[in-house]
C-alpha cells in the first residue's frame, strides 16, 4: 500500500532531501536532548518562539488564507495543546528517563494510530495490507519492549 503510494507521488528530489534532513534532526535533538538538563517549561517555549519567528519569516512569500470554523478551531487545539505540548512533555520525560532505543521505538507507532484515527475519525476503511503492517509494527515493539530483553 505504501509502496504503491509512493509510485504514484510525483516526489521531487529536494523534497527527499527535505524528509532525510528532518529525519537526521530529529535524530540528533533526541540524542542530544538526552544531555540536556534543562526542564522542558525553560525549553519548549524558546522552540515555539523561534518556530513562530521562522514561519512569520516566510509568510510574507506565502499566499494565505483562512476560513474560522469549528474544524480549524478543534484541529488547532489538538495541534496545539495535545502534539505541541503534551506529546513534546511526554518525550521530554522519556528521553530523560529512559532508554534512547525504546524511545526512537515509540515513534512507529505513528503510522498506526494515524491509521486508527483515519478510520475512527474520518471513517476510511483499513486495507488488508495496511493491518498487516499495523500488525507488523505492533510485533516489532513488542520485541523491542519484551520484558527481559535488553538491547546493546
Amino acid at each position: 500500500m505504501v509502496w504503491q503510494s509512493l509510485l504514484q507521488a510525483e516526489l521531487s528530489v529536494v523534497g527527499l532531501l527535505f524528509a532525510a534532513a528532518a529525519l537526521l534532526c530529529m535524530t540528533f535533538g533526541a540524542l542530544m536532548q538526552k544531555s540536556i538538563t534543562q526542564a522542558p517549561s525553560q525549553v519548549l517555549p524558546l522552540q515555539y518562539l523561534v518556530t513562530l519567528a521562522a514561519y512569520l519569516c516566510l509568510l510574507p512569500w506565502q499566499p494565505w488564507q483562512v476560513q474560522i470554523n469549528t474544524g480549524l478551531i478543534i484541529a488547532l487545539l489538538y495541534l496545539g495543546l495535545v502534539i505541541s505540548v503534551a506529546a513534546q512533555l511526554l518525550l521530554y520525560r522519556l528521553i530523560s528517563g529512559g532508554n534512547l532505543v525504546n524511545v526512537t521505538s515509540l515513534f512507529y507507532l505513528v503510522p498506526v494510530v494515524t491509521v486508527v484515527l483515519d478510520y475512527l475519525v474520518l471513517g476510511n476503511t483499513l486495507p488488508a495490507l495496511a493491518v498487516l503492517g499495523m500488525c507488523a509494527i505492533l510485533a516489532g515493539l513488542a520485541l523491542v519492549f519484551a520484558p527481559g530483553k535488553r538491547l546493546h
